[in-house]
């Protein structure tokens, strides 16, 4: 079906030194009520197995139940008054020694930058690499901020040999002990993000991860916070409003639906020591490398399906995060989701990015005529630094209080300044109109405004019509026109690929409640609104993406590359 202008949902708003350069790099279902905010108490425990080790030993964990509780417009009052002092966000940075995972990330990267530049009386930043030794850790950091790396830097960052899905996350001994002694945070940066990712290295990433990573955290004596980096559509497939909630373990979305419905109807709940199991199963009894390939990525995809969340990406995000909340105890834990990040609004440089987004490639397909429609209808983006603002900011708030609870935060767009997908490319329409590119014969690119589609089939048959519109097929030979059709059918498969792909998060029907970030805010000081904005409804979209974001991605990302197609 094609989609017009006019059949987007409407949203309303809840409330109005240069580190890195571009050679520094390498390549519901429910619909809830709004309130304000949450806090989260501990209330009931059980014991439930739930990991094993490659080797099928059992660890007994305890399951911690929560319930929220709503803070009320009296508390928020009080907030308000204590506004003025502020956080304290720079101050609960200084001294302090951190540990940081994933820290090669584009993420990672954008919050050390930060760290380092607006609170340089922080201790040590030791940041886990995988590497063969520490020279060669070393030496990747050093390629990682190039001719930025000085004596300052070299004082601040700490390079690591270690492997996080690992046992005392691949260090040896003596590091470890030592790292466990001093550390006063750790923030949580690595995952597999590819959607389509087998299904077993995706659990041992984002689920033995993060069991590896608690089970080093509770030989931490000074640790004072745990930030963990989720995403939000670790939601999975719930519509409406969705609420800042954690997950326990053996959460299912599908269950979540039918239990909305149907209070007595009987789904199983998700075990995740029996996925491990089967993956081990599976991986001993097959001995052909390419079939266990294609037989992870349907797996992954289909348990992920079966209990209600949209590709193994998530999923084990998701289980990642039970994980997590469930072997806690005293921890004070804090869980940020961001949605799609995107290149920075303003810091450390308008438009700094590191490798593919998941919009950027329709962005620049589109510029370079090769995609006339798209099947999507709703986008919801995040610049990086507001995400590493409101990092900073969320983990000094509860870095202070030290509340053995655990905290999720939204860092999303939906509700307070959303922007639609045909938005997006009427702006991208507009810049490409502009500044087009220029084919292989010098020739500018002429980009037509997009058409939206919302069935797949429908899609494909449009860009098959686009394409024979394109090159004229008359007077030509059988064998000439078998070639052609074979080009088509190529471009058609590949593009009808990747827009399944992102079909989860272009057709998404949740909204994210944002609730906590709000609150942060107005505990900051005016002074660190402005050092750490985190408002995001002051965000120019229309300004964003057509003067910082597509520069910026061209700059960063494709300078000198061609687009795979």
């Amino acid at each position: 079906m094609l989609l017009s202008k006019n059949n987007f949902p409407l949203y309303t708003r809840e409330s109005p030194t240069k580190l890195f350069s571009k050679n520094n790099f390498s390549s519901s279902f429910d619909k809830y009520k709004i309130v304000p905010s949450f806090k989260y108490e501990k209330r009931s425990m059980k014991n439930i197995t739930i990991f094993s080790s490659p080797n099928n030993q059992h660890f007994s964990l305890k399951v911690v139940t929560n319930a929220p509780s709503i803070i009320m417009d009296d508390e928020k009052e009080i907030i308000s008054q204590n506004a003025n002092n502020g956080i304290g966000i720079v101050e609960f940075f200084e001294g302090k020694n951190i540990l940081v995972t994933g820290g090669t990330g584009f993420l990672a990267k954008a919050l050390i930058e930060k760290m380092l530049r607006t609170t340089p009386k922080i201790n040590k930043i030791y940041i886990l690499i995988r590497a063969k030794d520490k020279e060669a850790a070393f030496n990747r950091l050093k390629k990682i901020h190039g001719e930025y790396y000085k004596p300052f830097i070299l004082n601040k960052l700490i390079p690591i040999v270690g492997n996080i899905y690992e046992p005392n996350l691949g260090m040896d001994i003596i590091t470890s002990q030592q790292i466990a002694q001093q550390i006063d945070l750790i923030i949580d940066s690595a995952a597999n993000t590819t959607f389509d990712e087998r299904y077993d290295l995706a659990l041992d990433a984002n689920v033995n991860g993060p069991y590896q990573l608690m089970m080093f955290a509770k030989k931490c004596k000074n640790l004072k916070l745990l930030m963990h980096y989720s995403t939000a559509y670790a939601n999975g497939e719930r519509e409406g409003l969705i609420l800042e909630k954690p997950f326990s373990m053996g959460e299912s979305i599908t269950k979540e639906k039918i239990n909305s419905i149907s209070p007595f109807t009987n789904f199983p709940s998700l075990h995740v020591d029996n996925e491990i199991d089967l993956i081990s199963k599976l991986k001993n009894n097959i001995t052909n490398n390419i079939g266990l390939e294609q037989i992870m990525k349907n797996l992954g995809v289909e348990s992920a399906k079966l209990y209600g969340w949209q590709d193994t990406y998530t999923f084990t995000k998701a289980i990642g995060e039970m994980i997590i909340n469930n072997m806690r105890d005293e921890i004070p834990i804090l869980i940020l989701r961001p949605s799609v990040i995107t290149s920075s609004y303003k810091e450390p440089f308008p438009g700094w990015i590191q490798g593919y987004r998941v919009i950027d490639p329709s962005i620049f397909l589109y510029g370079k005529g090769e995609l006339p429609a798209i099947y999507c209808d709703q986008d919801t983006d995040i610049p990086v630094d507001v995400v590493v603002n409101a990092t900073m900011a969320a983990i000094a708030k509860h870095g202070y209080l030290q509340s053995p609870q655990l905290n999720v935060y939204h860092l999303a767009t939906t509700l307070v300044n959303p922007v639609a997908i045909h938005q997006l490319f009427d702006y991208c329409y507009e810049y490409f109109t502009l500044f087009p590119f220029v084919n292989s014969k010098g020739d500018k690119i002429e980009v037509k405004e997009m058409k939206y589609f919302d069935k797949i089939s429908d899609f494909s048959n449009y860009i098959w019509e686009v394409l024979s519109k394109q090159h004229k097929v008359q007077d030509l030979s059988e064998k000439e026109l078998l070639k052609i059709h074979m080009r088509f059918k190529r471009k058609v498969e590949f593009l009808n690929n990747f827009s399944k792909l992102y079909e989860p998060y272009g057709f998404y029907r949740g909204r994210f409640h944002t609730g906590n970030m709000r609150i942060l805010m107005e505990e900051m000081s005016e002074e660190e609104r402005k050092n750490f904005e985190i408002d995001a409804s002051n965000i120019n979209w229309k300004d964003y993406l057509t003067r910082i974001h597509i520069s910026g991605v061209k700059k960063h990302v494709f300078e000198g590359k061609k687009l795979p197609i």
